[in-house]
């Protein structure tokens, strides 16, 4: 009995990381309720999924750019703060949902299967979307679990890539595995057909994007902590948020200082 209570805790901290892919079709808040100016538009990938976006410009033209990824859980609206505080330290911003998340095009997610490699597909759609329809033709990249992962994926192999901020990034396909099966119990599915130079340990080997890498990881958090995320080469900097629990509330342990440490980043 203790057995099975303490396996039913710790997949509870494997959820609660945001490692697991759980999508919400429905937008609890729109950035309209904080007064926020924004566009939805609706970037088509070239496998002919539909991805719903919204795109933040500062009142004055600026040319810097942060395109952000969900951390699988959710939709984009849980991360409106975030996109504020982008704006507020000078960045326009471009969120967006992946396919079956939000209200992007249809996609069945099964919640065991770690990653998609469509999600590849999508944040690449965005970026091009970003060249074609703003003539931008650099940017940066911030993403939570999931999508940190992807930021750096994508962004090691985009030249346009300037900086990528990764929340809680997973490290490679068979290292989570083995992760998540020891912690856990759990055996998680990993997909066919993901491109081993978009996993980050590996994208990061020989980076044909990527300026500046900063890596922001909990303390505590029972799968990704300081020690893991050095397997991830050429990072510039580490962000340990001492106090957070897990991954999944290192923007909420402390605001303040989240995004001084980012915006100093950036700023370097």
């Amino acid at each position: 009995m203790l057995k099975s209570i303490s396996l039913v805790a710790a997949l509870a901290v494997f959820a609660s990381g945001a490692l697991a892919l759980n999508p919400s079709k429905e937008y609890k808040v729109l950035p309209d309720k904080y007064g926020m100016t924004y566009k939805e538009e609706k970037i088509k990938t070239p496998d002919g999924a539909i991805l719903n976006a919204w795109l933040f410009e500062l009142p004055k033209k600026s040319t810097n750019w942060i395109i952000m990824s969900g951390s699988g859980d959710g939709n984009m609206a849980d991360n409106i703060e975030i996109a504020n505080s982008f704006l507020s330290a000078g960045y326009n911003v471009a969120m967006y949902d992946y396919r079956g998340y939000g209200s992007s095009s249809d996609f069945k997610i099964d919640p065991d299967l770690f990653i998609y490699p469509q999600f590849i597909v999508d944040l690449n759609a965005v970026c091009d979307y970003l060249r074609k329809s703003r003539a931008i033709t650099k940017f940066n990249l911030y993403g939570k679990a999931i999508g940190a992962g992807l930021s750096i994926g994508v962004g090691a192999n985009r030249t346009e890539t300037q900086k990528v901020i990764a929340d809680g990034p997973w490290i490679g396909l068979e290292v989570m595995k083995k992760k998540i099966k020891d912690k856990t119990g759990k055996e998680v599915v990993m997909p066919f057909g993901f491109d081993k130079n978009h996993e980050p340990m590996y994208a990061m080997e020989k980076p044909k994007g990527i300026k500046a890498l900063m890596v922001i990881v909990s303390s505590q958090d029972n799968l990704i902590n300081p020690t893991d995320v050095k397997q991830i080469k050429g990072i510039s900097e580490t962000y340990v948020v001492k106090n957070s629990p897990s991954n999944a509330e290192n923007f909420t342990t402390d605001k303040n200082a989240y995004f001084e440490k980012i915006s100093k980043f950036l700023g370097n």
